[in-house]
């Protein structure tokens, strides 16, 4: 008796997404692995099924060696890092203006996607500074949010008026946060001024403090900025 064939099976490719945990490479190197040797394994007659085995271990066999070799640089690179030592350059910073800056009572936004936010309105103040002196316009305000890790966000935009009648938008963002430990207050000022006597301003980088300012009947703060070096 003659065994009789059946219909050829058919298989179906499902594109799927990588294997959690495993590189991205293997989706692609298995394309490319396909794409090589197709031609060949047809001649052969290899079903799609017994191919796709053979390609998606090509390419769990190339991330390995991938990885291998990442980490061979790596530990290359350190190596030639330790072998150049050289000393950290030293960060200073010099003090170039302070500010007095007066506030209002505090206006509740509510909660946003992001925290609760608050506005403090400016009301005015003075400053002084290098080669600078003026005063605080009022009109600006810092617009804060509190982040539900309960670090405050601050984001203070107002102006000031030099005593020769030169207008500076200051940019004052940063962040403050209470703990165990005290009060942590650090920002990172942006100067905006013309050219001429005072766009140093707008070619260095700055960093801040913020002091509250305690005294009755009286809403301050004491701003001071420092000129990175």
């Amino acid at each position: 008796m003659r065994a009789v064939a059946g219909p050829a099976k058919r298989y179906r490719y499902v594109p799927t997404l990588p294997t959690p945990g495993l590189h991205p490479l293997v989706t692609g190197s298995t394309l490319a692995a396909a794409a090589m040797t197709g031609r060949s394994d047809m001649s052969k007659g290899t079903s799609f099924k017994a191919r796709l085995c053979r390609v998606r271990a090509l390419g769990y066999l190339l991330v390995a060696s991938s990885s291998f070799a990442f980490a061979i640089d790596f530990d290359e690179a350190v190596q030639q890092f330790d072998s150049r030592p050289s000393p950290a350059p030293a960060i200073s910073a010099q003090p170039v203006v302070e500010l007095f800056v007066t506030l209002s009572d505090n206006i509740v936004v509510g909660p946003a996607d992001d925290g609760d936010r608050t506005i403090v309105p400016i009301t005015g103040g003075h400053f002084r500074g290098e080669g600078m002196r003026g005063v605080v316009n009022a009109g600006g305000a810092d617009w804060q949010t509190l982040r539900p890790d309960g670090t405050k966000e601050i984001v203070a935009i107002y102006s000031i008026v030099t005593d020769d009648g030169q207008t500076i938008v200051v940019d004052n963002r940063g962040i403050s946060r209470s703990g165990s430990d005290g009060r942590y207050v650090s920002t990172t000022p942006t100067f905006h001024a013309p050219r001429g006597k005072y766009d140093w301003l707008n070619h260095h980088r700055f960093v801040g403090t913020i002091t509250s300012v305690k005294e009755e009947g009286l809403r301050a703060v004491i701003i001071r900025a420092y000129k990175v070096l």
